[in-house]
């Protein structure tokens, strides 16, 4: 079974140089596996939370990071399908937010899957996903609970400037208070 080629193409190929509809039926194969292999690759690189099954080693070695730099730790709780968690991602990386996350926490995503992984450890750290995600825990550096974002404060968040996270991250570390950003 052949194909057919559009006009256009057919009146680009070289007469008599050996050039067939199979030959472009191929290129053209070829270049739609590339553009395929590179949307895979650019997709993966877009995941901002790790595989639900590195979260507990991930962690572990957040808090550790956290006791030895004298930050507080923040757990966020997330997928990489939810908006709301990818806007409060942004949000975390924009100026001047960044630099405050920087000189203050130690960050942590944790993987809830498609809300059926990593239920477990959001229990033991006191996270109900009830109100959505994204959800938070915040830990000081000795691992005592700062507070926990258990009303949904974070979970319109792609409704949320810079400015406002800013502020709800200042609450959290500077009076240990969990407040709806505004």
């Amino acid at each position: 079974m052949s194909l057919p080629l559009s006009p256009r193409l057919t009146s680009q190929m070289p007469k008599g140089e050996g050039y067939n509809r199979r030959m472009l039926l191929s290129r053209r194969v070829v270049l739609v596996f590339a553009a395929i292999q590179v949307l895979s690759l650019v997709l993966a690189a877009a995941d901002l939370y790790p595989p639900p099954a590195n979260a507990a080693s991930d962690l572990q070695r957040a808090r550790e990071r956290a006791s030895r730099a004298d930050k507080l730790l923040m757990v966020v709780f997330g997928g990489n399908w939810c908006a709301d968690c990818r806007a409060l991602h942004d949000r975390l990386h924009e100026s001047p937010v960044r630099e405050y996350v920087e000189a203050h926490f130690e960050v942590v995503n944790v993987n809830i899957g498609e809300m059926n992984a990593n239920l477990g450890i959001a229990r033991e750290l006191g996270v109900s996903l009830k109100k959505g995600v994204p959800a938070a825990a915040f830990f000081a550096p000795d691992g005592k609970p700062v507070g926990i974002t258990n009303q949904g404060e974070l979970e319109p968040a792609r409704q949320y400037d810079a400015r406002q996270v800013l502020a709800f991250l200042r609450r959290v570390a500077e009076q240990h208070l969990i407040e709806k950003p505004r």
